[in-house]
């Protein structure tokens, strides 16, 4: 359950919210999206995405799709592919339907190589599962950048990427917010991330809003107890 929710994404920002696992932090970012749990009702009406209403959005979402304005990488990657579908056949349709575009094989085999993901010439007539979960989130990762949205919405990008990977994909993603005026909602629970990243850093609890902080100078300072409570535990662990 929610509780009043409130908090302001801008261009060229990027927007982390963190919180202990259960505090909905997932649920939000899908709410975006007009995907919501079995049974749960949401009254959103005064929330608004690009200068539309959340629902109107979430709408024309389900429809068709709308990745030029707001994107989102998921924390299951498997969630972004159809398991028994080859590689290319999903990539020319992401290419066509979402990007209104020819696939461009060289493109994304460059930006794959970048991001360390090893490419043969088979790599595109692969099944999904054939990858590990490291590198199905590389090539999620990679559908962002080349959506290159107005809004990017990520839940736990990082997760299961080795230190050079997350350096390269932490890079992107501030490259994204700086140069193209992208509005980076960042969700994770690894506050070395955040101090890194952060324009703003939302704290989520139990459903609710504890608090909302600007980073300055790369420093996390949280004014809540509970926030204080995340930072010490943190640091116990440095």
């Amino acid at each position: 359950m929610w509780n009043d929710l409130s908090f302001r994404l801008e261009p060229n920002q990027i927007h982390c919210l963190i919180g202990e696992s259960g505090s909905g932090k997932t649920t939000l970012a899908y709410s975006l999206f007009g995907i919501l749990p079995e049974g749960w009702k949401c009254s959103y009406e005064e929330w608004s995405v690009l200068g539309n209403s959340l629902p109107a959005m979430a709408e024309r979402i389900k429809k068709q799709g709308n990745a030029r304005s707001i994107f989102l990488v998921p924390q299951n990657p498997n969630l972004a592919f159809h398991p028994y579908r080859k590689l290319g056949e999903q990539l020319q349709d992401f290419f066509r339907y979402t990007l209104g575009e020819t696939f461009d094989k060289t493109k994304v085999l460059g930006l794959w190589a970048e991001m360390g993901i090893k490419t043969d010439k088979n790599i595109l007539n692969r099944l999904p599962d054939s990858f590990s979960g490291g590198e199905k989130q590389r090539i999620c990762v990679s559908l962002a950048i080349l959506a290159n949205p107005k809004i990017l919405v990520l839940d736990e990008p990082t997760t299961g990427l080795d230190a050079a990977t997350e350096k390269w994909v932490l890079h992107q993603i501030k490259r994204m917010a700086g140069a193209t005026g992208c509005a980076v909602f960042f969700i994770t629970h690894d506050l070395r991330i955040v101090e890194s990243l952060a324009s703003e850093i939302t704290i989520m609890k139990e459903g609710s809003i504890v608090e909302t902080i600007s980073i300055k100078e790369r420093k996390f300072e949280p004014r809540s107890e509970y926030g204080k409570a995340l930072e010490k535990a943190r640091r116990m662990f440095v």
